[in-house]
């Protein structure tokens, strides 16, 4: 049985680049001898890599530049979904609608003078047009950067999932997009309307 079912997964790049970038703070995860690592960091997509970094003390740092596969976790919008928005509530049961990517590839560190440039466009994608800049704190930052693990993931592998309620009539999808709007979750509301039946 295929995980998630094939209605559920969705291979186009616009739809899995734009939640890659939009919503950029992922969960990274591999193995260890002691049992699965995780870390919740920001990862910045550029062509077919990730960019991110990592505490010099994490775990993790054991496995970049190896073997190991990484996963990537990115969570785009999610909500509850009631059974009331369905035609049949008594022959029906709530379920979590959401958008995801997956995406599994190996890592390699980056040298010093690439990850003062990655660290550069973290802050530039973050920041307003009159934030913070890296020379606003560059002796700081030149003292942090021995204990901080720049690296990029090559994504080999990449997955999307939405799971947003395609199995519904057009009728029953319009009933949750306006639920979810009123309840303020437009995000989640757009992805729906995104691939809503005609």
């Amino acid at each position: 049985m295929a995980y998630p079912p094939p209605h559920y997964s969705d291979d186009d790049p616009e739809y899995i680049n734009r939640i890659i970038d939009t919503h950029g703070f992922a969960m990274l995860t591999c193995a260890s001898e002691d049992g699965p690592l995780a870390t919740h960091l920001p990862l910045v997509r550029d062509g077919e890599y990730l960019y991110g970094h990592v505490a010099g003390n994490n775990p993790m740092v054991d496995f970049i530049g190896t073997e190991m596969v990484f996963l990537a976790v990115f969570h785009g919008p999610h909500d509850y979904i009631s059974a009331t928005l369905y035609d049949a509530p008594d022959k029906s049961v709530p379920t979590w609608d959401y958008a995801a990517v997956h995406v599994h590839g190996t890592t390699q560190a980056l040298s010093a003078e690439q990850s003062v440039q990655r660290m550069g466009e973290l802050a530039e994608k973050y920041e307003p047009a009159d934030g913070w800049a890296m020379e606003d704190a560059a002796r700081y930052a030149a003292r942090l950067f021995p204990h901080i693990i720049y690296f990029e993931m090559r994504m080999d592998k990449v997955r999307g999932i939405r799971k947003l309620s395609q199995n519904k009539n057009a009728a029953t999808q319009g009933r949750i997009i306006d639920t979810l709007k009123a309840q303020g979750n437009h995000a989640l509301a757009d992805e729906i309307e995104r691939i809503r039946k005609p």
